[in-house]
């Protein structure tokens, strides 16, 4: 029995191992180690890596770190080669991006094997076949006019959106959404890039940026609560309460403590309470005064960060400013986006206008996760195929206009 024991130990081993190591060449986390030496021609595909430097640089890739001499070794060429490659492919993981919760896939194997195919003469044609997401062509085009107009800065911004369509490439998502936030927008995309569903959105202010990531959104809330982040909690609700505690009732707030049960308001000290010694939380009883309104989008991250309808929805049509939150993004179409995101119209039109009373939270688990975006990009292409340039919202690029 022990004996069996260990054989099956021993294979399951051998299993984890083969497919750990399957995962690492398919999904691209080989490091440089695995471009041989051997098996091709240098002098080949040195001739090869100048035509895939042009081809990098008519679409905006930056070649110079790809760059070789004639004291590189082999292997050093290699690297560059297929890097280039990869990145010509996948693009660069946009630097914004500062959490990653979407897995990616890089098809490392399929750059090595061009290399020692024919020194990689065929990358080309084969590059040809990867997937173009919407609008890149016509992108490319605008960028070609602005370089040889002699337009750098915005040139710049342009090869920025280029390389997250590209980006887009690690993943295989049937259907994504993707929030721009210096265009105030959320659309719907299928892989080839046709937007399924447009909409207005308001994100984070200047000083209260709303983070750029990639996630899923996991499930939708009916009448949620907001669970006041401690932040806000503290530095804009706490005073307004040693104010004037009517404050509590007029925002249909509740106050919490660590055991998450209910306190009377007017049992509290307010005045003894700080930053420092808070001991409570604000939540914000369901309902049309509620700031998350009737609709919340729950995302697996980062933080407290999430999609919501609002309570002030007449902001979408009476200002242009579309960056007022705390980070979070309200959406101009809380029940459409809700309805395509569960695949079936699970809310009615009448939906936002009955806002009934003493309603509880319920919560409404999508068929599977959804894939989100949220990112920088100051430059992209319209339905019709012309350059939109959106301002500088949060300062980023030294506030330089379009």
């Amino acid at each position: 029995m022990e004996r069996r024991t260990i054989i099956i130990l021993i294979a399951s081993a051998v299993v984890v191992l083969f497919v750990g190591w399957f995962a690492l060449k398919h999904f691209g986390l080989l490091n440089k180690n695995d471009v041989p030496a051997e098996g091709w021609n240098r002098e080949q595909a040195e001739v090869v890596m100048r035509q895939l430097c042009r081809a990098a640089d008519s679409v905006g890739i930056d070649t110079n770190r790809y760059s070789f001499q004639a004291t590189d070794t082999k292997k050093e060429f290699g690297e560059k080669f297929t890097g280039l490659l990869l990145e010509l492919r996948y693009g660069l993981k946009p630097s914004r991006i500062t959490y990653n919760k979407l897995p990616e896939k890089i098809d490392t194997v399929w750059a090595i094997s061009m290399l020692k195919k024919d020194e990689g003469r065929s990358a080309l044609d084969s590059l040809k076949k990867t997937p173009i997401f919407g609008h890149y062509t016509t992108l490319v085009n605008h960028y070609t006019r602005l370089r040889k107009a002699g337009v750098y800065d915005t040139a710049k911004y342009v090869r920025q959106t280029l390389n997250f369509y590209r980006y887009l490439n690690r993943f295989e998502f049937d259907r994504f959404l993707v929030v721009n936030i210096p265009a105030a927008q959320l659309n719907i995309y299928d892989r080839s890039g046709k937007c399924l569903l447009p909409m207005d959105v308001i994100a984070g202010k200047k000083d209260t940026k709303t983070p750029f990531f990639t996630t899923y959104l996991t499930d939708i809330i009916t009448y949620p609560y907001w669970n006041v982040p401690r932040g806000i909690g503290i530095k804009e609700i706490l005073p307004k309460v040693q104010a004037n505690i009517q404050y509590l009732d007029n925002q249909n707030m509740e106050v919490l403590d660590e055991k998450e049960q209910v306190v009377d308001p007017y049992l509290i000290d307010w005045a003894s309470l700080s930053a420092e010694n808070f001991p409570y939380r604000f939540r914000q009883a369901s309902g049309c005064s509620n700031s998350l309104g009737l609709i919340k989008f729950n995302l697996t991250g980062p933080g407290a960060i999430y999609l919501h309808d609002t309570n002030a929805r007449d902001l979408f049509d009476q200002t242009s400013d579309r960056w007022r939150s705390h980070g979070c993004m309200r959406v101009q179409k809380p029940v459409e986006l809700a309805n395509y995101l569960m695949e079936k119209p699970v809310l009615d039109e009448g939906f936002m206008n009955r806002c009934m009373v003493d309603q509880k939270p319920q919560t409404l688990k999508l068929p599977k996760p959804f894939p989100v975006f949220v990112v920088y990009n100051r430059v992209d292409v319209d339905e019709k195929g012309n350059l939109r340039g959106y301002n500088d919202v949060y300062g980023l690029d030294g506030g330089r206009p379009i």
